[in-house]
């Protein structure tokens, strides 16, 4: 592989070596921005695996607590139960906008998370489901099949917050209870196939750091690079155009619910989905491809980022706490629409990496 990252196909032994050796490949000297096959493993040992690791931990405490609270009904089994969705609703904004390989593989993207949800699909289908109580559709992973709008995050949610019944003991809660506990065991396996597609023998990870002519996905390392960078790209545009542009356009106080506004989620949802994404930036070293005449993009992106922290996604401060730098809503968005253009023109221009199109380009 030459200093502008060109895979020359290493033989099985070197290719053996690699892997083993340099799974986390070390920093490019100072001033010497690494190879894309170094930005490509950095950013797998560093953000991907870690975060999909973290979603499949979280999401597997799931079932207990919800079975918790459907045995004993109990107070202090409900806010169990509602900081292990909020944990797992936040590891989910960590990964959500990976949209290629595991989470493009059997619709897992939308049965882990049918949102947003414009039409109130959602709210129709389990107004149905429930009505029909029918216990063989999730019962031995049948609940699987079902539309996804009935099966993940959302679903779960509202069962939770539902008073009519509340989840517990009673004999009205019956099939409330095992479809709640259907959901979470279907979260629990979703996040497991997940991460276990990223890092098993022959998964998406090892079809990242194994680019060749052989290779049905990637050729050289500038493609798998060029994921990494659109999954970034992706989840800006997410966060700005579905999540915080809605606020700004809504119209006499109309304000759109953000994700999981029942549960009280949204700011948490937004802060762990701009941390997850600063992270990806931060693990790609994305700034160190610049030159010399651009090194002021650097600081124009540390201050969009900060934008994007000290704002809760709603017109507030960060982390809820008052600071006098808030910035209104509407320049978050700007600066954000800002990043976005100069990760997808000027970095990665000087990255040498082919964006194209992203999903959500059109929408």
């Amino acid at each position: 592989m030459n200093s502008k990252g060109h895979w020359k196909r290493p033989t099985a032994v070197g290719l053996a070596a690699l892997l083993a050796g340099c799974w986390l490949v070390s920093e490019a000297g100072a001033g010497e921005p690494q190879t894309h096959y170094a930005l490509v493993a950095n950013t797998l040992a560093k953000h991907v695996i870690p975060h999909v690791t973290q979603l499949k931990e979280t999401a597997a405490a799931l079932p207990a607590r919800v079975e918790a609270v459907c045995k004993t009904g109990d107070a202090a089994a409900r806010d169990h139960l509602k900081a292990a969705f909020a944990d797992v609703a936040k590891a989910w904004a960590g990964v959500e906008f990976l949209r290629f390989g595991p989470l493009a593989e059997a619709g897992r993207r939308e049965r882990f998370s049918f949102w947003p949800d414009p039409r109130g699909i959602t709210d129709r289908q389990l107004r149905q489901f429930l009505l029909g109580k029918d216990m063989t559709a999730i019962q031995g992973g049948n609940l699987a099949k079902q539309s996804a709008a009935i099966q993940g995050l959302p679903a779960l949610e509202r069962l939770m917050t539902d008073t009519e019944p509340p989840l517990g003991p009673g004999d009205d809660a019956k099939f409330h209870c095992a479809y709640a506990t259907a959901i979470a065991g279907n979260l629990a396996a979703i996040s497991s196939e997940t991460a276990d597609a990223w890092t098993k023998e022959g998964g998406w990870k090892d079809k990242m750091l194994r680019p060749g002519s052989d290779n049905d996905t990637y050729k050289e390392p500038a493609e798998a690079a060029a994921d990494l960078l659109k999954s970034l790209l992706t989840g800006l545009q997410f966060i700005g155009d579905v999540e915080l542009k809605p606020k700004l356009e809504a119209k006499d106080g109309n304000v759109p619910p953000g994700p999981f506004a029942r549960l009280k989620l949204s700011s948490d949802y937004y802060a762990a989905g701009v941390a997850s994404l600063h992270q990806l930036y931060d693990a790609m070293q994305i700034e160190s491809y610049l030159p010399d005449d651009k090194l002021w993009i650097k600081d124009w992106a540390k201050g969009a980022w900060h934008a994007m922290e000290a704002s809760d996604g709603a017109g507030g401060a960060g982390n809820g706490k008052k600071r006098v730098d808030t910035p209104p809503l509407r320049e978050v968005v700007s600066r954000l629409g800002g990043l976005r253009q100069l990760l997808g023109k000027e970095m990665a221009s000087a990255a040498g990496l082919s964006i194209g199109f992203n999903e959500l380009d059109g929408d």
